[in-house]
């Protein structure tokens, strides 16, 4: 196995598993909190969507200069899929480049 069939495959399997991995940690956004309750007031049953989930990667309350300050630190999931899927097709590149290589003139 060549060395760019080998960074392909592990492209793609790392542009699958990222996002895979990921996943438990993402929870819904405050506004799509609010808009749950909003919905449920009315009767209303709203899933959750790729678009309403974010990966929060520290939380908390700073107290700073006498001042509360509440941080945040978060990445929407769309962007933690959508780079999830340029890697796998980056290598599915990857290895279709290497498969056009193959073909070599056969001259006698």
């Amino acid at each position: 196995m060549s060395k760019t069939k080998r960074i392909g495959i592990v492209l793609i399997l790392v542009g699958l598993f990222i996002p895979s991995l990921l996943y438990p940690f993402a929870e819904p956004t405050y506004m799509a909190n609010l808009e749950r309750v909003l919905f449920a007031s009315r009767g209303i049953h709203r899933d959750v969507g790729l678009r309403d989930l974010e990966i929060a990667f520290s939380k908390g309350i700073f107290i700073a200069a006498e001042q509360r300050i509440e941080g945040r630190v978060a990445i929407p999931y769309k962007y933690v899929v959508a780079f999830g899927v340029i890697l796998a097709f980056t290598g599915a590149g990857f290895l279709f480049l290497k498969r056009g290589s193959n073909h070599e003139d056969s001259t006698p």
